[in-house]
């Protein structure tokens, strides 16, 4: 009769040491270093609640999206690769969405003579949000790169964003619940609305003026005395889709006007029609000038640059555009688990850095005069 009641005894204290490590390991698997796979869950503030593992910084938390998607064409495994040993380095997880070419779109699904492929690859990227009830995703180009500082930067704009916002309480997302796309990959882009801004002043992360290659800025990035500041605002008049984060409502409503509805336009211009309010769907956007994320072109001939555009021979170095400590440009030292960082360009005012100790300063809510 003992030995049955300590076998039973065991045998329920096991089941329940099995369902222990089972719920633990199902929130490892669930809960990644810049995105869960799961929605947002509020304990406290979830601001601060989904740094779950090892990432740069070591202290504070990293903010949130359920998805990053990266697009590009399956036989363009080199940038597969590029993409996935970033995002490896710096803690991110992306997935890999197909590009789409013009040539395999049916003659009665073209809304548009502009870009086709481009146009129809953001659109199937939209609409899986749409029918996968994505609460948040990034869709981002397959030649994207990134700050090494990512996780940081993107806490110091959840905060920006939260505070023109006016954001009371634990919103739902960490950014905020009053926008619909954060545009985080641009060639340019202006403010709208009131002149408010987030400033992050003498941030070293930002690209030095005469390494910008912005084609338009927001006009109190003409100031001098913001030259060394990173801004955050209610944008508009955005150029290049590098990288984009919409919310499920976001995703819909641009899907709605660029797909449904249809413009005559390149996806970029689609995107910046809807921040600008032209396309009678109601939309807010945020950006940050300097662009947060870049694009990069590895080291070879022109021609391997661009799958919409065909380049020449010409042979280039490896380069990224709009970052000061790329990713990109940085993998061999991140494989070697090395702290020191490299700037792309000496002139800089802090040619290295150490991420061990590197941080972004905090900002502060502007109205200019």
């Amino acid at each position: 009769m003992m030995y049955r009641w300590n076998c039973r005894t065991i045998t329920v204290a096991l089941l329940a040491i099995y369902a222990l490590v089972s719920l633990v390991w199902l929130r490892y698997r669930t809960e990644g270093w810049w995105i869960p796979r799961t929605t947002h869950a509020v304990v406290t503030d979830n601001l601060l609640d989904v740094q779950n593992a090892t990432c740069f910084p070591p202290a504070d938390s990293i903010v949130q999206f359920q998805k990053i998607f990266a697009m590009g064409f399956k036989e363009r495994t080199d940038k597969h690769d590029a993409i996935a040993l970033a995002a490896s380095y710096t803690g991110l997880d992306v997935e890999w969405l197909e590009g789409v070419r013009a040539a395999d779109i049916p003659p009665k699904a073209l809304p548009a003579p502009a870009e086709l492929g481009s146009w129809r690859a953001h659109m199937n990227a939209l609409r899986h949000i749409v029918e996968n009830k994505i609460t948040s995703a990034v869709i981002m180009e397959d030649d994207s790169d990134w700050d090494v500082n990512i996780k940081a930067q993107m806490l110091e704009l959840a905060r920006g964003t939260r505070a023109l916002q006016d954001t009371r309480g634990v919103p739902l997302s960490p950014y905020g619940d009053d926008w619909d796309l954060l545009w985080l990959g641009h060639c340019g882009i202006k403010s709208r609305g009131e002149p408010k801004f987030y400033v992050i002043a003498n941030d070293t992360t930002v690209t030095p003026r005469a390494h910008q290659n912005e084609f338009v800025r927001p006009a109190l990035a003409e100031d001098p005395n913001f030259e060394k500041h990173r801004l955050v605002f209610l944008a508009d008049g955005a150029i290049c889709s590098w990288s984009l984060a919409f919310t499920y409502d976001g995703a819909r409503k641009a899907l709605t006007a660029l797909s449904y509805v249809g413009i005559d336009e390149p996806v970029d211009l689609g995107y910046n029609f809807l921040c600008t309010n032209i396309l009678h769907v109601p939309y807010r956007c945020l950006s940050t000038f300097p662009s947060l994320l870049g694009t990069w072109a590895q080291r070879g001939p022109a021609s391997r640059d661009s799958d919409i555009t065909d380049g020449d021979k010409t042979w280039h170095e490896a380069s990224s555009r709009s970052l000061t400590y790329s990713t990109m440009l940085n993998l061999l030292p991140l494989a070697n688990t090395q702290t020191t960082i490299h700037a792309q360009w000496d002139d800089v005012p802090a040619p290295e850095i150490d991420l061990a100790s590197f941080e972004i300063p905090p900002g502060y809510l502007y109205t200019p005069a």
